[in-house]
């Protein structure tokens, strides 16, 4: 299918705001993400206008590259078609879903994109809808905020409350304020979802009353972690994502630095429950939980040596024995 001078060559993903696909531009002769819009009313067609004139405003390596905005003529009739640069590597979700994040990894995309947002944010432009689904790879993996169709900071628009609920803070859901706090709340959320790689998060109350009440009592999302995740990082999330604002980071620039101030050492992921592999610089690590006749051991190897600091033997339960695994992991994602 062509769409002027595109080539449509795959759906990339769709929603309640319009369509995105990868596409061929047949006269620059490169790839490009075309979203084509549904708009049937005029405001609708401002709406898209907005995310274009929002994105040329914030151009900045962490946010998606706006390439132009023009009016195509597609079956269903004129739509406003926004074409942007072309990210192979796809969203933070989409490797979500398939792929383990590991604690250095989530870092780097959650500070990448308060780069983005800081500068979003500069420009007097607030996000909205900050979730691992607007999140986008470049060649080189590294993060780009995308989806800037809830943004808001032009002079014209018309102000209302948006996001994706189970990211927005207390004060966005009482409907008192939405500003660049409310989008570092949603960027902490991102972040709690990515280290504990949680593909979704779900809103598990029948009714607004009870979810709010447990928002102010910060037991949603339940502060709760994987094994792995080193403490110092815990208490960094937890500040993020605080029911009281003024209790929260202030400004990407806090958020940003509290994390660039952890020192990380081992590159840690699992290959099974009882077996992680790890990379530091060019070095090789294996951390694994065996089972014995009498209790456990684990061993602790650096390209394929045991390191006689980290291993354990004559544990005499798994419980005990998986407790120390993990202390081990979080104790040298941190320092060896």
């Amino acid at each position: 299918m062509n769409i002027g001078k595109f080539e449509i060559l795959d759906l990339l993903g769709s929603g309640n705001f319009g369509t995105v696909y990868q596409a061929h531009d047949n006269l620059l002769n490169t790839e490009r993400a075309i979203k084509i819009v549904k708009a049937q009313k005029p405001q609708e067609f401002i709406d898209a206008i907005n995310e274009a004139q929002i994105l040329e405003k914030c151009r900045h390596k962490h946010i998606v590259d706006i390439k132009e905005i023009d009016i195509l003529q597609i079956p269903t009739g004129a739509q406003p078609c926004i074409t942007m640069e072309y990210l192979p590597n796809g969203s933070v979700q989409a490797y979500l879903n398939k792929n383990f994040i590991s604690v250095r990894k989530a870092i780097k995309i959650v500070t990448d994109c308060l780069f983005g947002l800081e500068h979003a944010h500069a420009q007097g432009i607030l996000h909205r809808d900050i979730k691992p689904g607007n999140i986008l790879f470049d060649n080189n993996y590294n993060a780009k905020l995308s989806d800037f169709g809830l943004a808001y900071g032009l002079a014209h628009q018309t102000f209302d409350f948006a996001g994706y609920n189970s990211h927005l803070p207390l004060e966005v859901i009482k409907g008192s304020v939405q500003d660049e706090l409310s989008d570092l709340y949603s960027m902490g959320i991102t972040l709690f979802r990515i280290i504990n790689n949680s593909a979704k998060l779900a809103i598990p109350f029948t009714n607004k009353a009870d979810w709010e009440k447990a928002i102010k009592k910060e037991r949603f999302p339940q502060r709760i972690y994987q094994p792995h995740i080193p403490d110092k990082l815990i208490r960094i999330i937890n500040k993020s994502i605080k029911a009281d604002r003024n209790k929260r980071f202030q400004s990407c620039l806090e958020f940003r630095q509290a994390l660039q101030k952890i020192i990380l050492a081992i590159d840690w992921q699992p290959l099974n429950n009882d077996k992680w592999i790890g990379k530091l610089a060019n070095d090789n690590y294996e951390i694994e939980l065996i089972s014995k006749r009498k209790g456990y051991s684990i061993d602790f190897k650096k390209n394929g040596r045991k390191i006689k600091k980290f291993c354990c033997i004559e544990i005499k339960t798994e419980q005990i024995a998986r407790k120390e695994f993990f202390e081990i992991i979080r104790e040298t994602t941190l320092k060896i």
